[in-house]
C-alpha cells in the first residue's frame, strides 16, 4: 500500500503543478501527459466536472468546480483512493477519523465499495480562482498531507 501512496503522491503533485483556472479539456490533457488512463469525463450540473483516471492500480478523480460559462473552473479537488480488499472494520474507521482529528490539511475518507471491498483515500482542494499558478507553499503543503497520510497508515505496519 505504501508504494501505491508514493505513486499517487508523485502523480498528484505533478497534476497540481500545472493548476490554474482551467477547462475540463485542459485538465484531461494534464492527466494524459502524466500517463493516466482516462476512464470517464463527465459534466456534473452546470458548474462542475469530474475526470476519473487510473495510473497503475491507483484510481484518481479530479473534480473541477466553480466553472463559469466559458468552461474555466476555479477549484480542483484531487483525490486518490485505495481498495482495502475487504469491508472497512472498526479499526479502519477509527484510523481514518484519527487522521482527520490529528492533521489539519487534507481529508481522509472511507467509501463503501460496490463489491463489499471498501475504499480509503485522501483529498485536497486547491482554490485556483485568483491564482495564475500554484506556488511552492501549495506544493509543500500537499507533500505534507501525503506524507502524513502515508505515515499515519503505515505506522502500525512497521
Amino acid at each position: 500500500m505504501k508504494t501505491a501512496f508514493l505513486l499517487a503522491a508523485t502523480t498528484i503533485i505533478g497534476l497540481a503543478a500545472a493548476a490554474k483556472p482551467i477547462t475540463p479539456s485542459q485538465a484531461e490533457d494534464l492527466l494524459a501527459d502524466y500517463g493516466a488512463n482516462l476512464s470517464a469525463s463527465t459534466a456534473v450540473g452546470e458548474d462542475a466536472h469530474t475526470i476519473d483516471a487510473q495510473i497503475g492500480d491507483i484510481n484518481m478523480t479530479v473534480r473541477l468546480g466553480g466553472c463559469d460559462e466559458n468552461g474555466f473552473c476555479n477549484y480542483a479537488m484531487m483525490f486518490a483512493t485505495f481498495d482495502l480488499g475487504s469491508a472497512a472494520d472498526e479499526a479502519t474507521l477509527m484510523k481514518t477519523n484519527g487522521y482527520n482529528d490529528s492533521f489539519p490539511f487534507g481529508r481522509a475518507f472511507v467509501v463503501p465499495g460496490d463489491d463489499g471491498n471498501d475504499i480509503v483515500g485522501i483529498d485536497y482542494v486547491v482554490d485556483i480562482s485568483s491564482e495564475a499558478s500554484l506556488d511552492a507553499t501549495d506544493f509543500a503543503r500537499f507533500e505534507e498531507i501525503l506524507s502524513s497520510y502515508i505515515n499515519h497508515w503505515t505506522a502500525d505496519a512497521q
